[in-house]
């Protein structure tokens, strides 16, 4: 056969598959512009982001998380059909994007059904389904995101994540997930490892950036591990000033610096919590979980999408950058 017939038919059965790819990525992206549509213009609360704890069950004890303190409760595990009908429910109410939270996400089991079938049946309700887990687990789910939580060099993350840095990083490297992201949850302990850890990031392939927040106490004996006022300052000047300088850190600069003060607008409608004993609350990520002090709060997600609601262009491109991109 002549080559050039050859080279023209395999671009011609190339052509529909890139032909679905970006007919599926612009129908996934499609409802984002309808839910700011309804929400601006309409005056319609719906949420955007839905925090889904499916266990409070975890295999580490880390200092700076609550949670797996609670993991002896009566109600501490969701089962596969309460999951189904939670993710009916925020289905119902508009939510564009699930995180699958713990606890320990990859821990969670009901019967034969396992982290998958729930990213699996949330995909069929979302446009887009996030993880995120502690990292000792092989990395390999179908989640379109995937965020891993590291607090640290490997001797700061051992002490406050329960000596399991060796194990996150093998899984890191191991990884070809797409959309593969770091958070670091900035405490007093940790705050002098961001940029050496970015460095050592950027050896690894999958890897496609870093979030960051502020540690936030929830008042049960994790304080000491609280910022100062100061120190939340320096911290966030000095993460703006690696952004600027080009390190993978996906936080827009405008809520960066809007949070030292603590003074941007918070819309805490556009979220909805799943717990596992399956109450549904709307509002802060911190109701029925813990003490709310807005004064104190670090959560840079709620942040991110207040500042994107408010059509904010830092947190519009930070949005796209980590669903969309």
């Amino acid at each position: 056969m002549n080559r050039s017939l050859v080279k023209f038919s395999n671009v011609q059965m190339a052509e529909p598959r890139w032909g679905r790819f970006f007919g599926m990525t612009i129908r996934r992206a499609a409802p984002f512009p309808v839910f700011f549509f309804r929400r601006k213009l309409f005056g319609q609360k719906i949420p955007l982001l839905a925090s889904f704890k499916l266990t409070y069950r975890c295999n580490l004890s880390c200092l700076a998380c609550p949670f797996h303190r609670r993991a002896e409760e009566e109600r501490a595990h969701m089962s596969w059909s309460m999951a189904r009908a939670s993710l009916d429910v925020l289905k119902h109410a508009g939510a564009l994007i699930v995180v699958f939270e713990g606890g320990e996400p990859f821990l969670w089991r009901d019967g034969r059904h396992d982290l998958r079938d729930l990213i699996d049946y949330a995909r069929r309700l979302f446009p887009r389904v996030a993880v995120t887990t502690n990292g000792t687990f092989p990395l390999d789910v179908p989640a379109d995101v995937l965020w891993v939580s590291l607090d640290g060099l490997r001797e700061v993350h051992n002490r406050l994540r329960s000596g399991s840095f060796d194990k996150v990083w093998a899984n890191l490297r191991a990884s070809r997930h797409r959309r593969l992201f770091v958070h670091f949850t900035i405490n007093r302990e940790n705050r002098r490892d961001i940029r050496p850890l970015l460095k050592q990031l950027q050896e690894i392939p999958a890897f496609r950036g870093m979030t960051v927040q502020l540690f936030y106490p929830y008042g049960q004996g994790e304080a000491p591990l609280a910022l100062s006022e100061r120190e939340r300052r320096d911290v966030l000047e000095e993460v703006i000033e690696m952004k600027k300088q080009g390190l993978p850190i996906l936080n827009s600069t405008g809520r960066l610096r809007a949070m030292i003060q603590n003074d941007w607008r918070c819309h805490d409608d556009i979220l909805i919590n799943v717990d596992p004993d399956g109450a549904i609350t709307r509002g802060c990520y911190v109701k029925s979980r813990g003490r709310i002090n807005c004064q104190e709060c670090g959560f840079s997600p709620v942040s991110e999408a207040s500042g994107a609601l408010d059509l904010l262009l830092g947190s519009l491109k930070a949005g796209w950058s980590i669903f969309l991109k």
